[in-house]
């Protein structure tokens, strides 16, 4: 008997990644719609300075990156079998919002 292998997953907790997946795609949905659709082109349509976009747009950012944190936290917990891709994914995800975070205090000159 070999004691080095691993138990398969039980079916538990790949129901429990596949909601915490769901809802991070759910969440980037949304994140990218607001932050790519509404606030650059419906903010101006409806006469609201575009000042005001990025300050939400940083916002949303943090929030997502908090989110991000959870979702990767909560793979780790349940020992999904596909964690360290979740990871790596999510740490590509960081740097991009990372990114967008500082080119939003750029434009806020702060």
């Amino acid at each position: 008997m070999n004691t080095t292998e691993t138990a398969p997953v039980p079916v538990q907790t790949d129901s429990k990644a596949e909601t915490v997946f769901g809802s991070a795609l759910l969440f980037s949905g949304i994140r990218c719609v607001l932050q790519y659709a509404i606030l650059p082109f419906a903010l101006p349509l409806i006469g609201v300075a575009a000042d005001v976009a990025t300050p939400i747009s940083l916002a949303i950012n943090l929030v997502a990156i908090i989110a991000l944190g959870y979702s990767v936290r909560r793979m780790w917990q349940i020992n999904y079998k596909y964690k360290w891709l979740y990871t790596g994914i999510g740490a590509i995800s960081l740097i991009i919002m990372l990114s967008f975070i500082l080119l939003d205090f750029g434009i806020l000159k702060v």
